[in-house]
């Protein structure tokens, strides 16, 4: 099972009108300022998203406990398990953000989720 120290997941719905690499660099930033296995990812706000992604996400720790993982980041891990593919692109065109103005964010924990909400003011 994964580790019961981890914080829990959250995922917001959230509206901005930044583009999309702006909200992409804060994503960036937030990565580079936590550990590892923290992240934040920004999903295209797709029918029925929100049912997989926490799903997603422990199958991908789970991966990871057993050595198993079929990418090299849990993130990466998420977004196959999310999208039911293993082709990376596929998944990205399909589930990642695009210039809406609504999108779904899923963060590791409420405190990395509030240091991106910071930077990008969504």
């Amino acid at each position: 099972m994964p580790d019961s120290n981890l914080e829990k997941p959250v995922a917001y719905l959230c509206s901005s009108s930044f583009s999309k690499d702006h909200l992409l660099g804060c994503a960036e930033k937030v990565k580079e300022h936590e550990h590892e296995e923290e992240f934040v990812q920004l999903f295209r706000n797709k029918k029925g998203i929100a049912e997989r992604l926490l799903p997603a996400y422990f199958n991908a720790l789970i991966r990871q406990r057993d050595s198993s993982m079929r990418s090299s980041s849990i993130a990466i891990e998420t977004l196959l398990f999310v999208s039911g593919s293993m082709n990376i692109a596929k998944a990205i065109r399909e589930f990642g953000i695009n210039n809406a103005s609504e999108f779904v964010l899923f963060a590791t924990s409420k405190k990395v989720a509030d240091s991106f909400i910071k930077c990008s003011k969504c």
